[in-house]
């Protein structure tokens, strides 16, 4: 029988295989591409567990699984950091060395920590001499893309000459980052992507189950709630089942509404950062095609093509599942940058969660004059002078009548219906001030009070 314990690791790589999970085809892709001196890239998402990847590769376990007993003795596993290494060629000299220390103790060529490229050359000249090979994992791989075309020619050359095998774990696709060389192949060329993105179903169920069994908790009452905070990804995943687990140590988990408002707001709380990281670092397309989603549309003509492109590419990298995105949490998070009313005013287009709005020559310049004076108290002169600019010599000719007819017209077109909330404030015997607010802010806002978005 299992002992039980806390199975979930949180905010570091994996690397005891007892908690690995899934990523079965991604392992056996990976010690095939070993074998054959094939380069390798894990092109995958933070938190999609490219790190844990590469230390099971390492784990003598692992290996025997995969690799025959002579063919696994005769290779020589080390892992580098890339990102200790980023300064340049001669950091990366030496953070090889220091990884070639830990994983050949054995060796018969000391490598001091000044080493060069020469040296790399000479260790790499006395492993071969031995009948061994040098099998290279290197984490966070693109935060070399700056190095000189050399420096990539002679890893190039390091390669083919000495029978290197090489898996990097990189964010983006090697191939973005260089153009072309106006002599000889492109270093980044060489390799063969193997994308990493959500688990499976059918990893997602031996996730759960396996988990469960160690911890001693059923998470069958909770795991739709799992599910839609979660969605498939591997990070997300162990933090949803890890806050459930948390909970089952006081009382049973059954799934009430109070055990999954916790839980949402643990969640939503402990990733808050980790969403913003993604945030920011998503290309613009990618950005504006998961807000279309968070709010339920999707755009037409012209947009719709990048929309249409965007999609693929977040579902692989595990944003999207099913075409919806992968979490709620996440898409509260996406709906809290968009602002609900938008308005371009190099082309004029207006925009209502994400929607496009024609307004009338009057409530398109008040809409205008009142985002430029968002969170301002602005009079009913202000107003009139900016509205209505043909009157400017005649203070008579803009009637208040006028001025609450057009913003009453305006309230119509960008108040929610269902929700309280109000874009235009009136300020007793001061004017109007005018909020725009977040989508989220107004979903919010209809749900506390018991209604439906529109």
């Amino acid at each position: 029988m299992t002992a039980r314990r806390n199975p979930f690791v949180l905010g570091k790589p994996i690397k005891d295989p007892a908690d690995f999970h899934g990523r079965g085809d991604a392992l056996r892709e990976l010690f095939e591409s070993i074998a054959n001196m094939q380069p390798v890239a894990l092109v995958g998402e933070h938190r999609c567990g490219n790190t844990s990847l590469l230390y099971q590769l390492m784990h003598p376990d692992v290996r025997a699984r995969h690799l025959p007993a002579a063919e696994d003795a005769r290779l020589v596993f080390a892992f580098v950091n890339a990102q200790l290494a980023a300064e340049g060629p001669d950091a990366f000299f030496r953070r090889v060395a220091r990884a070639i220390k830990r994983a050949d103790p054995e060796a018969e060529i000391d490598i001091e920590d000044d080493v060069d490229q020469f040296g790399i050359e000479d260790y790499l000249e006395d492993l071969g001499g031995r009948g061994l090979r040098l099998v290279m994992l290197m984490d966070e791989f693109e935060v070399l893309a700056d190095f000189k075309a050399s420096f990539w020619e002679w890893y190039r050359g390091l390669i083919i000459e000495y029978d290197l095998s090489i898996v990097v774990a990189t964010r983006v696709e090697l191939g973005e980052f260089r153009e072309e060389w106006g002599t000889g192949s492109p270093f980044f060329n060489m390799f063969r992507n193997i994308y990493i993105g959500s688990f499976t179903a059918a990893e997602v169920n031996a996730f759960l189950a396996r988990t469960g069994e160690i911890a001693g908790v059923d998470f069958t009452p909770v795991r739709a709630a799992i599910d839609d905070l979660a969605g498939r990804f591997p990070f997300y995943l162990q933090v949803a089942a890890a806050i459930f687990h948390e909970i089952a140590q006081r009382e049973p988990l059954t799934g009430s509404a109070d055990q999954v408002e916790e839980a949402g707001r643990a969640f939503a709380v402990r990733n808050a950062p980790h969403f913003e990281d993604t945030w920011h670092k998503l290309p613009v397309a990618e950005r504006d095609a998961l807000a279309w989603l968070a709010v339920g549309a999707a755009p037409e003509g012209r947009d719709a093509l990048a929309f249409n492109q965007a999609r693929p590419v977040l579902e692989r990298r595990g944003y999207l599942v099913a075409g919806r995105v992968f979490s709620s949490a996440f898409a509260d998070y996406v709906r809290r940058q968009i602002p609900r009313i938008e308005l371009n005013p190099d082309t004029g287009a207006v925009r209502i969660e994400r929607q496009a709005v024609e307004l009338p020559p009057k409530e398109f310049a008040l809409l205008r004059f009142l985002l430029t004076k968002s969170g301002e108290v602005v009079s009913k002169d202000d107003i009139a002078a900016a509205v209505w600019p043909e009157y400017a010599l005649d203070t008579l000719g803009v009637t208040d009548a006028m001025i609450q007819k057009t913003i009453s017209r305006l309230r119509k077109e960008v108040d929610a219906p269902s929700s309280s909330f109000q874009h235009i404030e009136s300020l007793r015997g001061q004017g109007y001030r005018f909020q725009n607010a977040s989508v989220y802010e107004v979903y919010h806002h209809v749900a506390a009070e018991g209604g439906e978005p529109d």
